[in-house]
């Protein structure tokens, strides 16, 4: 999957023609004049919250406040927190009633964060005097489809002319995720409506293309102003005249972050709309560095994972693998892993597939693979079973070159702190057979009820097999005093040396084109460090100690 976040940090409020503003900022329960109709009659209900914590989201975090724009306290449905023990939701946070008659154009606005998955559903709903009017709606099937921030809604049509007018969010779900929202105003609107409902198209290293909707009449225009993360509007790239409601911004680097700000041209009396922003899109992340050797993977850039790997969820029950930080042995510094997930309810058939890696027939690869158990509470302990293969496409499908290793009845290592201490190291060997990309697979199959399993990091090595090197004397040194490697080779001359530290970085890539080469390694820190060394398109890694 991947999550293409478009963050709107920028809310707005108009001075004129308020009919109704609702900020929840009066306590942490019912306001005045607001109906909480629970329609199913189980019992759950909406509630009022402060913190800025997010539904289905990492804990500790603060979404609801940075992504969704709320503010202090808000209105709150908490699905999840409900669990399925009850019937199904049909819950609404209803206002009470406004004078709509002396506005003309009339608009409703919100603040908002509506966590998609499992079935959940958001519906803001306006009353007409007569009956409720659907104006919105927010769904998904996961949280990559999640709805944020600021909304903008014309409900001029609905609302003209109505004394008794009422506005209010209705959730429907079964143990989903939420939906929370906050500063409510309906109002006189400005005649030029601000573009809203920003969602990402195309997404690749070089480009984003981004969509919205515009309710405005007639044939309005756009203009976007664009640059770095945290750009100064004024200071950026201007693009005007747009008559489509969509624009790719290019050429752009890989796993980066960009904002920009966009208003619509109306034209006439009707002039432009506010700004709206800056929101902000990011780049994929580039995975052709997966492909060489020696590789590293420690879980750290969320980009990265999102963008280069493949996650399947076989059985279809909404739980997978994901990528998480988490403070596991309470330091203040979060760890970063992979891991199938925490639903103790269902069993698990999940797939976690890597980037290609570049396998030569006759060389050897040496892996190593860093994982442990978790328990889910006290009453379902881990119970994993783990296995990684090497297959030939990014599909559970592929056929299997190999089976690196299986463990089953994996169980929770250590206390949860010292989860990644105590965690099980494997390290396979793989003779290749074959020439060309393959992937790793990591497939995990639990029972139920369950912990999870947490995968901390894993790296690939390679050594030559039979080849030129046979024939040929390669010998290095190292001298100390001098910080300086040299490279001799009796009858072949060096192609290319990339030197990597032990988390897999390259801090060292030169190309060569003597039998004998110096390289200057002064510029490194003292430590352990991998070399690879190519003669004749044939590579070797060697273990370097710079001290």
């Amino acid at each position: 999957m991947k999550k293409i976040t478009l963050l709107l940090l920028l809310s707005f409020s108009f001075s004129f023609g308020q009919v109704l503003t609702q900020d929840f900022e009066g306590g942490l329960t019912l306001p005045a004049g607001w109906t909480n109709n629970d329609i199913q009659g189980g019992g759950e209900v909406w509630t009022f919250a402060t913190g800025g914590e997010a539904v289905g989201y990492t804990p500790p975090n603060t979404l609801y406040y940075s992504t969704g724009l709320l503010v202090g306290n808000y209105a709150l449905f908490d699905s999840d927190g409900y669990g399925g023990a009850g019937p199904a939701e049909n819950a609404a946070l209803e206002s009470p009633a406004f004078d709509c008659s002396s506005l003309t154009l009339i608009e409703l606005s919100f603040n908002h964060y509506f966590t998609a998955g499992y079935g959940g559903i958001g519906y803001v709903e306006v009353y007409n005097g007569s009956s409720w009017i659907q104006v919105a709606s927010y769904t998904g099937a996961s949280q990559t489809n999640s709805s944020f921030g600021l909304v903008t809604l014309d409900v001029t049509t609905q609302l003209t002319g109505v004394t008794n007018a009422r506005v209010r969010f209705r959730w429907t779900g079964d143990y989903a995720w939420g939906w929370a929202f906050d500063n409510v105003v309906v109002q006189e609107g400005p005649s030029c409506l601000v573009p809203t409902t920003f969602t990402a198209g195309t997404v690749t290293t070089t480009s984003f293309e981004v969509n919205w909707v515009d309710t405005n009449t007639g044939t309005p225009t756009w203009e976007i102003e664009w640059g770095a993360e945290g750009f100064i509007q004024g200071a950026g790239t201007p693009v005007t005249g747009l008559t489509a409601a969509t624009y790719n911004f290019t050429p752009l680097t890989a796993d980066t972050t960009y904002d920009f700000y966009i208003r619509t041209n109306c034209g006439g009396a009707e002039g432009d709309s506010e700004w709206v922003g800056p929101l902000s899109f990011t780049t994929l992340y580039d995975c052709s560095g997966y492909t060489g050797l020696p590789f590293s993977e420690d879980f750290d850039s969320e980009n990265a994972f999102l963008t280069c790997y493949s996650v399947e969820d076989v059985d279809a029950n909404g739980t997978s693998w994901i990528q998480q930080f988490l403070d596991l042995d309470g330091d203040l510094s979060d760890e970063s892993f992979a891991t199938n997930g925490a639903n103790a309810t269902v069993t698990k058939d999940d797939w976690l597939i890597s980037p290609p890696i570049s396998l030569t027939a006759g060389n050897t690869y040496n892996f190593n693979f860093k994982y442990n158990g978790a328990n889910n509470g006290a009453t379902n302990p881990a119970n994993e079973t783990l296995t990684v293969l090497l297959i030939d496409a990014a599909a559970s499908t592929g056929n299997v070159l190999t089976t690196l290793f299986t463990q089953s009845g994996i169980t929770q290592n250590g206390a949860f702190a010292d989860l990644e201490t105590n965690a099980t190291v494997q390290t396979p060997t793989y003779v290749s057979t074959v020439t060309g990309d393959y992937y790793l697979a990591f497939h995990t199959t639990t029972p139920a009820p369950t912990g999870f399993l947490l995968v901390f990091d894993y790296s690939i090595t390679e050594t030559l097999g039979v080849n030129d090197f046979d024939t040929n004397t390669f010998t290095h040194f190292y001298n100390k005093d001098v910080d300086v490697l040299t490279l001799n080779s009796t009858s072949l001359a060096f192609d290319n040396i990339s030197i990597f530290n032990v988390l897999g970085q390259e801090v060292i890539n030169r190309n060569l084109s003597q039998m004998s080469e110096t390289i200057d390694m002064s510029s490194l820190k003292d430590g352990v460090y991998l070399a690879k060394v190519t003669i004749e398109g044939q590579s070797q890694t060697i273990k370097l100690l710079k001290h």
